[in-house]
C-alpha cells in the first residue's frame, strides 16, 4: 500500500511518469489502484498494463477522468514529470513495510511473540490439536496462535475434597487428567506426564479441560488446603 504522500500527489493530477520497463509501469499502476485512480476508460489501472508499449509515458491530466499513455503530448505540455520523485517515494515507502490485511497482522503478532519469549502454538492438522511451536521461523501454510493463559485445572474448593497425599494434578495430551504425589515432568515421549517413581491415579472428577494447554496444565495443591 502506498503512503498518503504518494496518494495525495497522484490524486492532484497533472503529472506523468516515464516508465522504461514493464516493472516500472507495474509499480505506477499498482499505486494508482491504491489511490483509487482508474484508466481513462474507467477500468482498473492495472488492467491497462497489457496495452502499454515501452518505453511509455503514463500520466493523469487535469481534464481526463483517468490515466492515459502518451509519448509526445506529456513532454510538450506543462504537466509535471514526477518520475524521479515517484520512484524514490516508492522505494522509501517499501522500506517501511506494514501489514496489509488481518492475516499479515496476525503473523506479525506471532513473530513479535516469538521474539519476546511468549508461548506460541501451531496447529497439528493430522491429529487436530494445538502443540508448542518448535521453530523460530514462521511458515505461511501453518496456523499459529499465542497460547491462552494457563488456567488451573483444580480450584481451591476442589482441592479441599481431594485426599492430601495428592499434591499435583496435570492433563496429558489426550485430555486425561491424573493426580500425583510428587511433582511430575513431561515424559520422554512428549505425550504425557511422569512423576519418576511417585504414586499417581487418574481423576474421577468432572474437570473442564476446554482451552487448557496440556503442557501448561500442571497445577500444585495450595499449601493451606
Amino acid at each position: 500500500m502506498i503512503s498518503n504522500e504518494i496518494k495525495k500527489r497522484l490524486l492532484q493530477k497533472d503529472w506523468y511518469v516515464e516508465c522504461k520497463t514493464e516493472q516500472e509501469a507495474n509499480l505506477l499502476l499498482r499505486a494508482c489502484d491504491d489511490a483509487g485512480i482508474t484508466c481513462d476508460s474507467g477500468h482498473k489501472a492495472t488492467k491497462f498494463q497489457p496495452y502499454i508499449h515501452y518505453p511509455a509515458d503514463i500520466g493523469f491530466c487535469e481534464e481526463d477522468d483517468g490515466i492515459t499513455q502518451d509519448i509526445k503530448y506529456f513532454k510538450e505540455s506543462e504537466i509535471e514529470n514526477i518520475t524521479g520523485w515517484f520512484f524514490n517515494a516508492i522505494k522509501n515507502n517499501d522500506s517501511k513495510l506494514t501489514p496489509q490485511n488481518e492475516e499479515q497482522e496476525h503473523l506479525v503478532q506471532i513473530l513479535l511473540a516469538m521474539m519476546q519469549g511468549l508461548y506460541v502454538e501451531e496447529y497439528n492438522d493430522d491429529n487436530r490439536f494445538w502443540k508448542p511451536s518448535d521453530s523460530n521461523c514462521i511458515f505461511l501454510n501453518t496456523e499459529y496462535r499465542i497460547a491462552p493463559k494457563s488456567t488451573p485445572l483444580i480450584t481451591r474448593e476442589m482441592w479441599a475434597m481431594i485426599a492430601p497425599e495428592w499434591k499435583w494434578v496435570a492433563m496429558d495430551r489426550d485430555g486425561e487428567v491424573y493426580f500425583y504425589s510428587d511433582e511430575p515432568l513431561i515424559s520422554a515421549n512428549g505425550f504425557s506426564w511422569t512423576n519418576c517413581g511417585g504414586d499417581y491415579c487418574d481423576s474421577v472428577l468432572a474437570i473442564n479441560t476446554d482451552s487448557i494447554n496440556w503442557e501448561r496444565s500442571l497445577t500444585e495443591r495450595p499449601e493451606d488446603v
